[in-house]
């Protein structure tokens, strides 16, 4: 019997330790992104989690797109202000750059997972742009959870670089 619960147990933090992903939605494009193309990344809202309002959430979003997209492009510039999609795609149009892409946040959940066995979440949706046509070229929805078995210091904005990194190597490489 000991043995059984020590394998049960096992078998429990094992599943706990590792951070879930998953893409809810995705939209192909026509065709792949270019490499020699430049891109501007918008700068996301802050996220929130019922009254509570998660500060700089929407700047790190951004600069994890941002980080996943200069992987693929020489050239990727970065919004310092919240902007509508027009105002992004005239920014970009001056800058003479490609692509915009407008990461925004749909759901964003600090949670003390180390003591509460609740995990952190994030749903976010990237929506990538054409400068020339100002028409939309590809979007995602996509959402993770921090794994359960940790020891503290987890933030939701560690489980960005593992959503966004995917879903752009795609846009890229087909």
């Amino acid at each position: 019997m000991l043995k059984f619960a020590t394998i049960l147990l096992v078998a429990a933090m094992m599943t706990g330790c590792a951070s879930k992903y998953k893409t809810d939605a995705f939209e192909a494009p026509v065709e792949k992104l270019q490499t020699n193309g430049n891109a501007y990344v918008t700068m996301a809202k802050d996220g929130s989690y019922g009254s509570k309002q998660y500060s700089n959430s929407g700047y790190l979003l951004s600069i994890a797109t941002n980080a996943a997209v200069s992987l693929h492009l020489k050239r990727v510039e970065q919004a310092t202000q919240v902007e509508s999609i027009e105002e992004s795609l005239s920014s970009a149009e001056e800058m003479g750059l490609t692509y915009v892409f407008q990461p925004t946040i749909l759901h964003w959940e600090d949670r003390s997972t180390e003591w509460s066995g609740k995990p952190d979440r994030i749903t976010i949706k990237i929506v990538v742009w054409s400068v020339r046509t100002r028409k939309e070229i590809s979007s995602t929805v996509l959402r993770a959870s921090s794994k359960w078995g940790t020891l503290g210091g987890d933030h939701p904005q560690d489980l960005l670089p593992g959503a966004i990194t995917p879903f752009v190597s795609k846009l890229f490489n087909g």
